[in-house]
């Protein structure tokens, strides 16, 4: 039986107790909640979906089957028919058995869903693209999916630009090669990684409603569900003010509240930097471009923060400049192909696989077609948590973004000689300079063989130590 309440420490003087309201798969908290907290922020503690993988490493079926977990509910809901796969896949996911997940996985995509009527997902913020592009995947009918980014794309206006709550001097853009995105009579579905005080999902509702006054239904999914009472109210008086219905979907919602505690915790867990000698790994470096027709890229200008300009192709299966139906299932058999062709630089021994920030449902994708059967996935993130309550490794290391290298990212959980091949993945790079900081630290974990894989920008295969 799934735990009804844990408890978090922050420090030694407060910790965050948590009660489950809603669970319906019986997850355990731990797989589907942890808090962390960040240097600097005005937050008291930031919550964590550890099944999204970008705090660990997971196999790559795993995010996959709860965003399609997710869809099948959002489909429940519009339809009030149950699928009767809900259950395989609640199950697999709690199993954390491989062999169960690709079953699952398969199961699903062999027999998507129609979907009437049809549906605009939007994802917001790195940690939820991946979660929004796996649930609208599970839809073959007219869907589109749109991802946010950070990158202030210069050569194409916003349909909605947006501020990053956790983050005030960051803004999250929306754009799309469809300027009749909100033009329509579909369904608008929000995807976040998590829901506690709502601003950002709340913000970008009123934004929405904006551009488009006759949307009447919202749909926000997200793994965890965190609101206070007040935070609920919130909803209540955007929807009776607008007019409008804004309706949640979780797997798992939970009553928070952070209280006092007189004792030093031993369970809070302090993150530190791997520092250790380096080994002597072989790198090779390998471009998808090749393989990815045209259509796909898009040729954009980028501004980096010093306000540097950079002309970059930017790959649309990620959902950026918009995704719709017939272009996800190309994508799908294309990332299969990808992983294929992969394979002549691999074998089957244990790898982590990692995405490069916004970039992870596409990695998480041609893992599944790599060899080996103990295969791990993970994105890296911007966020810097001093501490944690993760149940695994508090190792990490640090290095500056490929993408901007003002731009500290961090990975989380690691254990030296864990793994004997890593394979990066970044969706485009002008020099391989670029990914020289976050190759000399992955050294550290004692890997054979390091491989970067760029998708949208440069042909490079080289060996280099």
């Amino acid at each position: 039986m799934s735990q009804v309440s844990k408890v978090f420490p922050l420090d030694n003087e407060q910790q965050v107790e948590v009660k489950v309201k809603e669970n319906r798969f019986e997850f355990e908290i731990d797989e589907m909640l942890a808090i962390t907290q960040e240097e600097h922020s005005e937050f008291p503690f930031i919550p964590v979906s550890p099944c999204l993988g970008y705090s660990r490493g997971l196999y790559p079926e795993h995010p996959l089957l709860v965003g399609l977990l997710l869809g099948f509910l959002y489909h429940e809901s519009l339809t009030g028919e149950t699928d009767e796969r809900i259950q395989t896949i609640a199950k697999a996911i709690n199993s954390k058995n491989r062999s169960k997940m690709i079953q699952a996985l398969n199961m699903v995509e062999s027999n998507k869903l129609g979907h009437y009527p049809p549906t605009r997902f939007l994802g917001l913020s790195e940690r939820a693209v991946n979660l929004g592009q796996s649930i609208f995947s599970l839809f073959d009918d007219d869907v589109m999916f749109l991802a946010s980014t950070r990158d202030k794309i210069i050569s194409h206006p916003p349909l909605l630009d947006h501020s990053d709550i956790v983050d005030p001097q960051e803004r999250l853009y929306f754009y799309t090669k469809d300027k009749d995105f909100f033009d329509n009579d579909e369904r608008v579905a929000i995807i976040d990684n998590h829901l506690l005080n709502g601003n950002s999902v709340l913000n970008l509702i009123k934004k929405i409603y904006d551009k488009c006054p006759e949307r009447e239904t919202f749909t926000v999914l997200t793994p965890i569900d965190l609101r206070s009472q007040s935070v609920k109210e919130a909803f209540s008086s955007l929807e009776k003010s607008l007019n409008i219905q804004i309706n949640i979907i979780s797997l798992m919602s939970f009553d928070v509240e952070i209280t006092a505690i007189d004792h030093e915790t031993k369970d809070l867990i302090q993150n530190e930097l791997l520092d250790n000698q380096k080994h002597d790994t072989k790198v090779q470096y390998y471009s998808l471009r090749n393989v990815i027709n045209d259509h796909f890229i898009v040729k954009a200008q980028n501004m980096l923060r010093d306000g540097t300009i950079h002309d970059n192709p930017y790959f649309i299966s990620t959902g950026r400049f918009t995704l719709n139906g017939k272009e996800q299932q190309v994508s799908e058999d294309l990332f299969q192909r990808m992983g294929e062709l992969l394979n002549d630089f691999l074998d089957d021994s244990p790898k982590f696989v990692i995405g490069i920030g916004e970039f992870l449902y596409v990695p998480l994708q041609i893992a599944r077609y790599l060899p080996g059967k103990e295969i791990r996935v993970q994105g890296t993130t911007r966020f810097n948590f001093d501490s944690s309550t993760l149940r695994h490794s508090n190792k990490k290391i640090s290095f500056m973004s490929p993408l901007e290298r003002t731009i500290t990212h961090y990975l989380y959980n690691l254990e030296i000689d864990q793994y004997e091949q890593i394979i990066v993945f970044v969706e485009r790079l002008r020099h391989k300079t670029e990914i020289d900081d976050i190759v000399q630290q992955l050294k550290i974990l004692g890997a054979k063989s390091i491989l970067v894989i760029e998708m949208t920008s440069i042909a490079f295969n080289e060996d280099r130590h």
